[in-house]
């Protein structure tokens, strides 16, 4: 009886903590960037983590053939406003011309092609079950491929050798600000020079 009593007071804690749910981890929304204008209604929807189902405009809307945690939906949107669902949350996105609303701003996507291999421009890309694994960005020659590196110096006024990767000033899923930079040009020059 002791030793029954005493087997129930040291697994209890264990039990306990094996029965707790597991929090799922937060999605990331990598694009597109909510409040945002967007020229062109062809976007893809991208996220990292188990976002549930995608719903725009209150129509379902299928995940693209990609392998967890990625998940992409290549969406085509008519001009005016649209709200996209991304599992619990809400994205507020308009297609057309025109200023932007208090509090939003214009969106700058970098072109990518429909189909599932178009991630493989910029990404290592491979194939489990029948479905695309996205890894890593290539190094930044990936980039350099379609941008000439002899353009590089003059257009940024900088040696192209010391950068590492472009996606250290870019941020080729979408941007708010012209050249797709993830902040003002002056606050990424100072992140390395004094002035």
């Amino acid at each position: 009886m002791i030793r029954c009593c005493l087997g129930i007071v040291l697994l209890g804690p264990v039990l306990f903590a094996l029965a707790q749910p597991v929090t799922p981890a937060p999605v990331e929304v990598i694009a597109p960037q909510g409040n945002s204008i967007l020229s062109a209604g062809s976007l893809h929807v991208i996220c990292k983590g188990e976002p549930g189902d995608l719903i725009v405009d209150g129509q379902p809307k299928p995940w693209g053939p990609f392998a967890a945690p990625l998940r992409v939906a290549v969406l085509r949107l008519g001009p005016g406003p649209h709200e996209i669902h991304i599992g619990p949350r809400t994205l507020a996105v308009k297609v057309g011309e025109g200023p932007p609303p208090k509090g939003w701003s214009e969106g700058r996507l970098h072109p990518i092609t429909a189909e599932a291999n178009g991630c493989s421009c910029c990404h290592e890309t491979g194939q489990r079950d029948a479905l695309t694994t996205v890894g890593p960005v290539k190094p930044s020659s990936a980039c350099l491929e379609c941008h000439r590196p002899t353009e590089f110096e003059t257009k940024h006024a900088h040696p192209l050798e010391p950068l590492q990767h472009c996606a250290s000033c870019h941020s080729p899923h979408g941007s708010s600000l012209k050249g797709l930079l993830k902040a003002p040009a002056k606050k990424l020059c100072a992140a390395c020079h004094d002035t």
